[in-house]
């Protein structure tokens, strides 16, 4: 009873002076990287630590003087024989020296240290504890077991699996000296302080420069600053929690991971607050992140919104985990490899590994190899057995660079500027490359939209198809500083390529036509395409037009204006907006076929009337003249009021409130075509379509305008759609442009409060 006392009483004694900084369920190899960082242990000439041997009292000398402040003091070679069995000549001499010298370890009676007995447990924690600032005042009479309750009480003997008595292995030296590390001392202060080094507490190692070139080599951001690496820093630590030590030039040498679980994945794709990733088996799944959940990107705090927009395809995300909850994530560097350019059928191996059975996506939808054309970008991910392809190409004349062309980082081609992804493409466009401010250029964009390559527009494409929406002459300044006059076009094709040339003469008249450009020295050419005779009814599902066949990937545009004299309308459409309308031959003005002969690409006039604008004649005012008549309109387009003059003649159909489709040009109205009303109660409203009280459905336009009447006594505000989704509010009208088998949708909805 009297020895259980006394130990109670020493817990209770030792307890208000410790604190542990940190207690870590970490792994092995962790804490020997600890170790091995900070010059405590050393391998094996095998590389092993051997740390399932026992521990000579030699070998544990050396240990605790590199783990304490004195081994500083160690000679590289000694000249006297510290005991008679520890010769000057032997690698232990120093270290057996100076833990003598400073009260360490004691030798025997008969002068002589029995360097290579194996040390016991309770020898090792008094030494431990000595380093401390422990003396046996702290302990009692009761060796040793005062000295190994206050060792367990202050957590210096946690994941140490010798007890007392018994002699310990390299193992428990390791685990327990990694303890001392992280232990205060008897006065309360930090140990690794007064080793010579400094601790960051509770910190998170962000990213380093191979992560966050901003970042700089040789440097790892964390949740407390930016600080330099030594040689022995780790960065696999990257993404955890832990306590990192430093040296006296404030540099990182290793670090102290918590206990908490790290996952690590590879990001898939975004949600709204959410992130699909990758996980290892191949499988994919959300992380279930909360709108408040801690998230470090880009080497700084940020909101999980934030991250979510910014997250790229294979960027590697790692999640840290208390007890199965999310503490925090960190989300760093990129797996993908790439950009790679193809350039030819063999581009399946311009990658270092196997691709073949690698999923393939071009441009969002699911492709073949024989679907990859020359000069697409591509990227690889292993992690998650994926190639993407992209074909996104912008033609222009290449008009600055930023902040210089000796070395560029961002170019302006045709008044837009473009970042520069490659080495290859800053080559090519830097002064010493092969395009100069002036050149015409084509741009090979990859995922995020910046360079990954440049061609010449002629290398790029023999001849181009496409809807013509500029052309005139405009002066062009070249790296030299002289200035001349060019002609130049304008184009879209049905990629969504946006393309500016230089021309042979002025097109302007050309202007909205759907045309062939060829190329003659260096000049384009062009030649307007005349309809298309094809027709038929679009079955996407059987991948037909009619009688002919499309191609998986076929590429649609829809032309709103023909017209020379007003601004370009045109829209990229999907060809499951087409399905089941019926197509005339009228309406078909270009379509191409593959080598299959399924048809890969077709331009339309007007078919689906996405192209329009949509909304509110909000007033009509005609004036009857003598000899003529003049009218004014305004009209609210999606909020913006726009109007349309007219200086003679009127529209007679059209009175204020009516809902109508726009052709809008140059920031005016050039014409207005009143919609229909539907005639039949609307009782329900989604997100793709409403139902009237006769059980009839109905489509929304992806671009459906809600107006509410009478907001706030007069006029009309625009709501959200999902305002009125299932709301018993508002009584609902709605308004389309045509028959859905001819391309039309509810294009404008008017509520009004009950």
């Amino acid at each position: 009873m009297k020895k259980l006392l006394a130990i109670a009483l020493i817990i209770l004694s030792v307890a208000a002076t410790f604190t542990n900084v940190f207690a870590a369920e970490v792994s092995s190899e962790e804490v020997a990287e600890v170790m091995e960082s900070l010059g405590i242990m050393s391998g094996y000439p095998d590389g092993s630590l051997h740390l399932g041997d026992k521990l000579t009292r030699a070998q544990f000398a050396k240990i605790m003087i590199n783990a304490s402040a004195y081994r500083n003091t160690v000679s590289s070679k000694s000249t006297t024989s510290p005991f008679k069995d520890v010769k000057y000549s032997s690698w232990a001499a120093p270290y057996v020296s100076v833990a003598v010298t400073n009260g360490l370890i004691k030798g025997y009676p008969d002068a002589t240290f029995k360097p290579d007995k194996n040390v016991t447990l309770e020898e090792a924690v008094t030494v431990a504890l000595t380093l401390l600032g422990y003396t046996s005042d702290d302990f009692g009479s009761s060796w040793p077991y005062g000295q190994l309750s206050v060792a367990a009480n202050i957590g210096l003997l946690k994941n140490v699996s010798a007890s007392a008595g018994t002699e310990i292995t390299r193992q428990d030296a390791m685990r327990m000296v990694y303890n001392m590390l992280n232990s205060n001392t008897k006065t309360g202060t930090s140990y690794i302080d007064s080793v010579g080094y400094s601790m960051l507490e509770d910190v998170i190692l962000i990213a380093t420069y191979e992560e966050d070139p901003t970042i700089g080599a040789g440097k790892v951001s964390t949740s407390q600053g930016t600080y330099r690496v030594s040689d022995t820093f780790n960065s696999d630590s990257v993404g955890k929690k832990g306590n990192a030590i430093l040296n006296v030039n404030n540099e990182i040498i290793c670090f102290m991971p918590s206990s908490q679980q790290v996952e690590t994945y590879t990001a898939y794709a975004a949600l709204e607050n959410d992130i699909i990733v990758a996980t290892s088996s191949g499988s994919t799944q959300s992380l279930g992140l909360g709108s408040g959940t801690t998230v470090y990107m880009d080497g700084a705090k940020t909101t999980v919104s934030a991250a979510v927009s910014d997250i790229s395809v294979g960027d590697i995300v790692k999640v840290s985990r208390i007890n199965g909850n999310i503490d925090f994530v960190v989300i760093s560097g990129n797996t993908l490899v790439g950009p790679v350019i193809a350039s030819g059928s063999d581009w399946v191996n311009l990658f270092s590994t196997d691709v073949s059975g690698a999923t393939l996506l071009r441009n969002g939808n699911k492709a073949a190899v024989s679907d990859i054309n020359t000069n697409d970008v591509l990227y690889y991910s292993s992690a998650l057995n994926t190639i993407w392809a992209y074909n996104k190409k912008i033609t222009g004349v290449y008009e600055d660079a930023y902040p210089n062309q000796d070395q560029p980082s961002k170019i302006t081609i045709s008044g837009i500027d473009y970042s520069i992804e490659t080495a290859a493409a800053f080559n090519k466009l830097s002064s010493k490359g092969s395009f100069h401010i002036g050149d015409s250029v084509t741009l090979l964009l990859g995922k995020d939209g910046k360079i990954a390559d440049v061609v010449s527009p002629t290398e790029s494409k023999t001849e181009v198809v496409g809807y013509l929406t500029e052309s005139g002459n405009k002066d062009i300044t070249n790296s030299s500083g002289y200035t001349y006059s060019v002609n130049y076009i304008k184009m879209v094709t049905t990629d969504g390529d946006e393309l500016e040339y230089e021309a042979y003469k002025d097109y302007s008249t050309k202007i909205n036509s759907v045309v062939r450009v060829k190329f003659s020295n260096g000049l384009a050419t062009i030649t307007t395409l005349s309809s298309s005779s094809i027709s038929g009814t679009f079955d996407w599902d059987a991948k037909k037009l009619g009688t002919a066949k499309l191609a998986a990937d076929v590429k649609i545009m829809d032309v709103g204006a023909l017209d020379s004299d007003i601004t370009s309308q045109y829209v990229i459409t999907y060809p499951q907006r087409l399905d089941n309308i019926k197509i005339s031959s009228s309406d078909v003005l270009y379509y191409s076929k593959n080598t299959n002969g399924e048809i890969n690409s077709l331009i339309l006039e007007n078919v689906t009337g996405d192209a329009l604008s949509y909304g509110i004649v909000t007033a009509a005012q005609v004036t009857e003249g003598d000899s003529s008549t003049s009218s004014l309109y305004k009209c609210n387009i999606g909020g913006s009021t726009l109007t349309l003059s007219k200086s003679n003649g009127s529209y007679t159909s059209i009175s204020a409130g009516d809902p109508a489709a726009f052709e809008v040009s140059g920031g005016a109205v050039i014409s207005i075509k009143k919609l229909v009303e539907l005639s039949s109660k609307v009782t329900d409203v989604n997100g793709v379509q409403l139902e009237t009280s006769d059980g009839k459905t109905y489509l929304l336009s992806s671009e459906v305008v809600v107006y509410q009447k009478n907001y706030s006594g007069s006029g009309y505000k625009v709501l959200p759609l999902s305002d009125i989704i299932g709301s018993t509010s508002y009584s609902i009208k709605a308004y389309y442009d045509k028959a859905e088998i001819s391309g039309g949708r509810i294009r404008v909805i008017v509520v009004t409060e009950n």
